[in-house]
């Protein structure tokens, strides 16, 4: 799994292709094996079973019109009578017709129960000493084939022997006729079954349609045939053997009905049982082959059309790593999955360029406030001390309100400076704000006032510093001091929820001049872009609230000309910011 994870994606979509097709093949290959192959050898056993049989009722068939022949011939008066004068024409008779029709007979005789046979009008020999006569006397049979044998014509013949009954039905004497095996071969060899071998077998194990060295020397050996239980096979079956060349082959076999002493038996390699499966399962695998170089093929050329947009997307990120921030994805290529990678590749650049530009903006205005900063704290002692002396001096020379202003100062600065801490309470944050608003009724002779509500759940919350001031500043230089009358600067701090969350709202609100609408949506323009061109107390308290609190800072301001101007802050309120 470890290797698997470690190659890459063109390695892995080649891997699994094939895999998948080698699944696939392999799942059918196994289904055919398993289920298809061995269905498909009971199929082909039933035919073959089926074939057997069929061969063995047409063997059945060429007996038994032989046996009506000779059944209706021993009927015949001549014959019962035993009158050898009135047999031997009858025996001529006969033997010309079957010549004349083309019958398949060699010859035609009469046979005596003393053994004499009369192929004609004299007796030729004395058979008493032949088996199969003596077998068609004895037998219980109606009928006797003898075993083949080869005539003086050299052709191969059988002796068919016929009993014809005297008196209380007793065998008398013997038709008997030498047929040639030629037809019964032809029944047997018409068609080839599974390229098996086909035979027809006695119950003495002779093998009566094929040349019994050659059987022995190429299918199965004297004693395999010997050992075949015949007396056993009743009906059809079939019998598992080793051939002589040592491959495993099945015999069928089916009695033949009309004469129980035949039976009809095929041969068949086991190989050709199961050769459409196996030439399937072959062919199988060759395809198997062909397609798993198709699936290459198809692989590499898949890969290499996905893989080419991603590595030159990734190109491209190598060199944004390196620093090359204008390195852009071609976005002409391909409209797929990638295409719309490469265009949210190409915005994210966009973005980091704004970033990067905006914090070196940042940074750079941060460095400008720290070094005004850094000398607005030149010795503060120093100067707080100075104004003390300063204060003490006018009060010396009876200068109350010139006392009054240093006062205020110094609690100005102190509160400004505050030890470097960014955070004090809102209470402290009222305090330098009012001191502010002292000096600045002191300036204006009483035309500013203001009152100022703090509620004490909140008194002593933690926030940014110097918030107040710049907006309490902007109210006095933009909407009392262009004012004829008097103004005044409400300022009110409250705990606010709604169904959310809980703020500390700050308002700071004049009854000055106040803004027309175009310029009240030109400062929430400026607001909105945070640009301090303009407004620059107001927007830059935005820009620190911002900064500590984030984008849930509510900054709100309402104006109307002649009324006066209100703006609402909103800030989350956080438990551990309470002192």
């Amino acid at each position: 799994m470890k290797i698997l994870i470690s190659l890459n994606i063109k390695r892995k979509i080649l891997f699994f292709f094939t895999i998948a097709t080698l699944i696939i093949s392999g799942s059918l290959c196994a289904y055919i094996n398993f289920v298809v192959k061995p269905n498909d050898i009971e199929n082909t056993k039933f035919t073959i079973a089926q074939t057997v049989e069929s061969k063995s009722t047409e063997v059945g068939l060429w007996i038994n019109k032989k046996a009506v022949e000779y059944r209706i011939i021993s009927a015949i008066p001549a014959f019962t009578s035993m009158d050898i004068r009135e047999i031997t024409p009858l025996i001529d008779r006969f033997t010309s017709l079957y010549v004349r029709n083309g019958e398949t007979m060699e010859t035609f005789s009469y046979i005596g129960k003393n053994g004499f046979c009369w192929i004609n009008s004299e007796a030729t020999e004395n058979l008493m000493d032949y088996n199969d006569y003596k077998t068609a006397y004895d037998s219980d049979r109606e009928f006797i084939i003898g075993k083949p044998v080869v005539n003086k014509n050299n052709r191969e013949v059988m002796l068919f022997y016929y009993p014809v009954l005297g008196y209380e039905n007793q065998k008398e004497a013997l038709i008997c006729s030498a047929v040639p095996t030629v037809g019964l071969k032809q029944i047997i060899d018409s068609s080839q079954i599974y390229n098996g071998k086909t035979w027809v077998m006695n119950s003495n194990h002779n093998l009566l349609t094929t040349n019994e060295e050659y059987f022995y020397n190429n299918y199965l050996s004297k004693r395999d045939i010997e050992n075949i239980k015949l007396e056993s096979l009743s009906s059809s079956g079939e019998i598992e053997l080793i051939n002589t060349n040592g491959e495993v082959c099945t015999l069928f076999y089916s009695p033949v009905n009309q004469y129980d002493d035949w039976v009809v038996c095929t041969l068949v390699n086991n190989a050709e049982l199961s050769a459409a499966a196996d030439n399937m399962l072959a062919g199988i695998i060759l395809l198997l082959i062909f397609l798993l170089i198709i699936t290459l093929f198809i692989g590499v050329f898949l890969t290499r059309s996905v893989m080419e947009p991603i590595d030159n997307l990734r190109k491209c990120m190598k060199e944004v790593e390196h620093g090359n921030l204008s390195s852009y994805y071609d976005t002409t290529l391909a409209k797929d999955e990638i295409y719309e990678l490469g265009l949210t590749y190409n915005k994210m650049l966009d973005h980091i360029s704004k970033l990067i530009e905006q914090i070196y903006k940042e940074q750079s205005e941060k460095r400008s406030a720290e070094l005004t900063a850094l000398q607005a704290q030149i010795k503060p002692h120093f100067l707080y001390n100075t104004l003390d002396n300063i204060k003490w001096m006018a009060k010396d020379q009876g200068a109350e309100d010139v006392a009054k202003i240093i006062t205020s100062l110094s609690t100005f600065f102190r509160t400004s400076l505050s030890n470097g801490q960014e955070f004090i309470t809102l209470k402290e944050e009222i305090k330098h704000t009012k001191s502010y608003l002292d000096i600045q009724a002191i300036k204006y002779r009483e035309k500013v006032r203001y009152n100022i509500y703090l509620d004490e759940n909140i008194k002593n919350i933690l926030i940014a510093k110097i918030i107040l001031q710049p907006l309490v500043e902007n109210s006095i230089n933009h909407g009392i001091r262009p004012k004829d009358s008097i103004g005044t600067i409400s300022i009110s701090c409250s705990l606010y929820s709604n169904n959310l969350n809980k703020y500390i709202k700050i308002t700071v609100e004049d009854n000055g001049v106040g803004m027309s609408e175009s310029e009240l949506a030109n400062l929430r323009n400026n607001l909105e872009e945070l640009n301090n061109s303009k407004s620059f107390g107001m927007i830059n308290t935005l820009r620190r609230l911002r900064s500590f609190y984030g984008e849930d800072v509510i900054f709100e301001v309402e104006s109307k000309e002649n009324v006066g101007t209100k703006i609402n802050i909103l800030l989350p309120y956080m438990e551990d910011k309470n002192v």
